[in-house]
């Protein structure tokens, strides 16, 4: 009886020596990977051991470490996704925006070269213009331009009653008078233009001068 005994309290030892090596080696194995940085193989390998020990203090305590780090991780990760999106987003509508201020400032560049161009048109007509009328002005004759004047510097005959007695004698009115007058005064004004003009003319060599 007392052999039998014996016998099943070194069992019971053996198995307990065997249950605490197997746990103690998924132990060292799971840290070794998470020391290494191989936290998802580290994972695996102490959930697996948990399986098998359950109730293993040392498994429990490395498997909740390394399943909150694992949360800890995923977050950072969604942190860093969303801070990636956007960053992205306000590169994307800055380019837009540096875009439509470049368009913009070549639009108001080409509307600023079409209003100078419009500009110097409108100069150059102006300036064609005055000179056209300035031309017109030198092309007039200088005879006429003299003869006006000279007509201006005459005085002008003074009415005299002699003559208010002749127009009566001939029956014609003083504003009838003048009409006449003033047509011979233009037949005269003519026949003087006309005798300059042929006095100015150059003489043709080959005719006699008689």
């Amino acid at each position: 009886m007392k052999a039998t005994l014996c016998t099943l309290f070194f069992l019971i030892c053996v198995a307990i020596t065997g249950f605490s090596q197997g746990a103690q080696t998924y132990f060292n194995t799971s840290a070794n990977l998470y020391v290494n940085g191989k936290n998802p193989e580290a994972l695996a390998s102490v959930t697996a051991g948990l399986k098998k020990f359950p109730s293993d203090a040392k498994l429990k305590a490395l498997y909740d470490k390394l399943n909150q780090e694992k949360k800890d991780q995923e977050k950072k990760d969604q942190q860093q996704k969303k801070d990636q999106q956007n960053k992205e987003k306000q590169d994307q509508e800055k380019k837009d925006k540096e875009k439509q201020e470049q368009d913009q400032q070549k639009k108001d560049q080409k509307d600023q070269k079409e209003d100078q161009k419009d500009q110097e048109q409108k100069d150059k007509e102006q300036k064609e213009k005055e000179q056209k009328e300035k031309e017109g002005k030198e092309k007039k004759d200088p005879q006429d331009e003299q003869q006006q004047n000279e007509d201006k510097n005459k005085p002008k005959p003074e009415k005299s009653p002699q003559l208010d007695e002749k127009l009566r004698d001939m029956k014609i009115s003083e504003e009838k008078a003048k009409m006449i007058l003033e047509a011979m005064k233009n037949q005269e004004v003519q026949y003087l233009q006309q005798n300059k003009r042929k006095a100015t003319k150059p003489k043709d060599k080959s005719k006699p001068d008689w």
